[in-house]
């Protein structure tokens, strides 16, 4: 499968005491992409440009896995971070896709983050 980051850190969260604590995994090599969305011309219903969504596409593949599978609302980031709670880079999980299952080499999960 084809990759072009070698590390991403996710922050699961979960409630300790009523607020939000967070348990850090740290995934291997995984495919990254910024999404775009395109807007249509008013007048034609064209295409008419692409612009950012705001949105990152990680695309993990099974063997990058820690057994631990994000879920929305957890917190990730590109690279390896040491801190205890997610940095303010960080974006929001917002969709997990499981696609662990078919060819061996192309199973991964998608996780869509804003």
């Amino acid at each position: 499968m084809f990759t072009n980051k070698t590390n991403c850190t996710v922050y699961e969260k979960i409630i300790q005491n009523r607020s939000p604590a967070y348990i850090r995994h740290v995934y291997g090599e995984h495919y990254q992409e910024n999404l775009y969305a395109q807007e249509l011309s008013q007048n034609s219903g064209n295409a008419a440009s692409r612009n950012p969504a705001n949105q990152t596409l990680f695309i993990i593949p099974k063997n990058s896995l820690s057994g631990y599978l994000p879920k929305p609302d957890d917190r990730i980031l590109d690279g390896i971070s040491e801190e205890t709670s997610p940095p303010a880079s960080a974006l929001t999980v917002v969709n997990v896709k499981d696609f662990r299952y078919g060819s061996e080499q192309n199973q991964h999960i998608e996780v869509t983050a804003s």
